[in-house]
């Protein structure tokens, strides 16, 4: 070797050896890989594979590059590359016994201990009290299997409304990965948290320590990704992110309430991003999950419903988990304070309130109109849709049509349709003529009131 090289090599082998110090990961990776070339006053040339190389170093690592040249003592020493380089490991010198016990030390030092609160959440939340059924079975065999065998689902993407289960799931990856294989690094966050930490580090100019914190992992769990939405500086920081991540084979999961592609200003590169993995969808839990997951919450709180009690909750709350969950902690509280057990009667009284709101909540469909209005009144769905027009039939179809438009967000046309191909302003007549009834026949009123309820599960 030449004097220059001789001295490159020197300088890249205190600059190497500050940088495995705080990333293990990106030195193997990108780092070890470089051949130093030459050095001056002036820069320094670090021999590649490529230019692609080069520039993926330099947009995602430049900073610790620097950084690294600045704790070396060759603060503003310009990096340049050369191409068409491979790594001889007896070129630099980097795999020396004491390098290798130095760097652990520091890694060990530099590890970061997970909350108090969130492991608490981790370790409530576990595959074996996750409650499986047929609309959550395929999400909860990918995050078990992306658990067990990071890289092998990556990323895996998974949507559903608000209290499917999302949360749970990822916290459950947390739970078993720190169960069996304790040393890897896992990393939940909230995609809220992930934005609040990224502007914190924006003031105080700790960037580098905001990506460590995000990329120095072997699992990134992101909750609640749409929030990624119309941020353009976030939206780069994470793709960042989740490259540097991909590009090293650690395991990331991610949760939203939508798509990737119905996620409104999300950029194509992301959406692109999401879906080159395995994207599965939670849908609304079934009447049998419902009655499974009170069964097993009720363990927990030590306390004893009847079947008839938990039926009657499984039935009335299908929004979402969390609503059900709050009524029986609901009941437990009364149970306990009351010193009574809880029967049909009483528990109907205690939650009458959420029962009302879920209730409110509910999505009614014009069948389901129509099925209830028939039933009511001793007839069949095709009386209703049908071309009779006795007073008997007419009637109730004039009430359920008027139930499709208050109940529903259908519009005139969809309902006329629905009812064996009538017009629009047939519909708003029916509207119009049982509400105009309906001030001055008590008898209607009560009819109107009770298939409301009926529809609504009050």
């Amino acid at each position: 070797m030449s004097n220059g090289e001789s001295s490159a090599s020197e300088v890249w082998q205190s600059v190497a050896g500050y940088i495995r110090t705080k990333s293990e990961d990106a030195y193997k990776q990108w780092f070890k890989k470089m051949v130093p070339i030459s050095v001056d006053e002036k820069q320094i040339v670090l021999g590649t594979s490529d230019s692609f190389f080069a520039s993926w170093v330099l947009n995602n690592c430049g900073d610790l590059l620097n950084e690294a040249l600045a704790s070396a003592g060759y603060a503003g020493l310009k990096v340049v590359f050369e191409y068409g380089y491979g790594y001889d490991s007896e070129d630099t010198g980097l795999e020396d016994p004491e390098f290798e016990r130095n760097s652990a030390e520091a890694a060990e030092a530099d590890a970061e201990p997970v909350s108090p609160e969130l492991a608490d959440l981790i370790r409530k939340h576990s595959f074996d009290n996750f409650v499986v059924g047929e609309e959550n079975r395929y999400a909860y065999s990918a995050a078990l299997a992306a658990a067990q065998k990071p890289g092998t689902i990556n990323p895996l993407y998974i949507y559903g409304g608000s209290g499917m289960g999302k949360t749970h799931l990822l916290l459950a990856v947390a739970h078993e990965v720190q169960a069996h294989n304790p040393k890897a690094r896992v990393r939940y966050t909230s995609c809220e948290n992930f934005l609040n930490a990224f502007l914190d580090s924006l003031r105080t100019k700790t960037m580098y320590e905001f990506r460590e914190t995000f990329r120095k992992v072997d699992y990134l769990l992101v909750d609640d990704v749409h929030t990624l939405g119309n941020k353009t500086s976030l939206q780069e920081e994470f793709f960042n992110t989740f490259n540097t991540l991909y590009g090293l084979g650690k395991q990331i999961i991610l949760t939203s309430d939508k798509q990737p592609s119905e996620i409104p200003g999300l950029e194509a590169r992301l959406v692109s991003r999401f879906v080159s993995g395995v994207t599965t969808q939670i849908t609304q839990s079934s009447f049998e999950t419902r009655l499974a997951i009170l069964k097993q919450e009720q363990q927990c709180l030590r306390l004893k419903l009847s079947d008839e009690v938990l039926t009657f909750i499984a039935e009335r709350i299908s929004s979402n988990i969390r609503p059900l969950k709050g009524a029986l902690m609901c009941l437990s509280m009364y149970a306990t304070a009351m010193k009574r057990e809880i029967d049909l009667d009483v528990a109907k009284t205690i939650l009458s309130d959420q029962l009302e709101k879920e209730a409110e909540s509910r999505t009614i469909s014009i069948e389901e109109i129509q099925k209830a209005v028939a039933e009511f009144f001793g007839l069949q769905v095709y009386d209703l849709t049908g071309p009779k027009k006795p007073k008997n039939i007419a009637e109730p179809r004039m009430i359920a049509m008027y139930l499709a438009r208050k109940l529903t967000t259908r519009p005139h046309q969809e309902i006329g349709r629905a009812f064996g191909g009538r017009s629009h302003g047939t519909v708003i007549h029916a509207v119009k003529q049982v509400e105009a009834n309906s001030l001055k026949d008590e008898e209607l009123k009560r009819v109107l009131n009770q298939l409301q309820r009926k529809l609504r599960g009050c």
